[in-house]
């Protein structure tokens, strides 16, 4: 079921391919998929939880470069280049993973045209992304972060640390927190033991 939800153009008998050659992993914060310099023997598609993605200093020092939501492949550009992991990826909340052998789903995506043009169109619109990525670090009004993220992400919204959602937002806890307050008053967000999201309140202030 899930496969078809992320691979709309296949066939069943097409859907039933890529599930010979995959496996869908549970994973657990801290898990890492894959090391800096290993081989892209598997490829990796996020369909639920948070990855972090980072890269090892001379020193030692992790360097985090950007956390991946769902749905999202991972490293894909190492595997399209045959190249090895230049950076690291870690489970930075529990999650999944749809696992491929990566022969396999090569050999398939060579094959089938429809499915490229889908991996095309995915590719365009992760770039996209990371573009709107890129602007909402840059974005000084916290409380458009916030609502815009809970808007795309409800479930990471409601399952996250508040320190984890404020890594992946670049602003502090304390700011999140602050924010959060004032979307509560705001009507915005309701406490969650009874959980309800005006998104007709969101929209217009992403709009705004």
């Amino acid at each position: 079921m899930e496969y078809s939800n992320f691979f709309k153009s296949l066939t069943d008998k097409e859907i039933s391919y890529l599930k010979s050659i995959s496996k869908i992993k549970e994973k657990k914060e801290g898990d890492i998929i894959f090391w800096e310099g290993d081989d892209p023997k598997y490829t990796f598609f996020l369909i639920e939880g948070v990855v972090k993605i980072y890269k090892t200093s001379n020193n030692g020092n992790d360097i985090t470069l950007n956390y991946i939501l769902p749905p999202s492949f991972i490293g894909e550009f190492a595997v399209i280049k045959g190249m090895k992991y230049p950076i690291s990826a870690e489970m930075e909340s529990n999650g999944r993973l749809i696992v491929f052998e990566t022969k396999g789903l090569t050999k398939f995506i060579e094959k089938n045209k429809n499915f490229m043009r889908e991996i095309i169109i995915y590719l365009a619109n992760k770039i996209e992304k990371n573009y709107s990525y890129c602007e909402d670090l840059m974005e000084k009004n916290a409380k458009k972060k916030v609502a815009k993220f809970i808007k795309e992400h409800e479930d990471l919204f409601f399952s996250l640390k508040h320190t984890k959602i404020a890594s992946i937002l670049n602003i502090t806890p304390e700011t999140l927190s602050r924010t959060l307050r004032e979307l509560k008053n705001e009507g915005l967000i309701v406490e969650r033991k009874i959980v309800k999201i005006n998104k007709n309140k969101l929209e217009s202030l992403l709009n705004d």
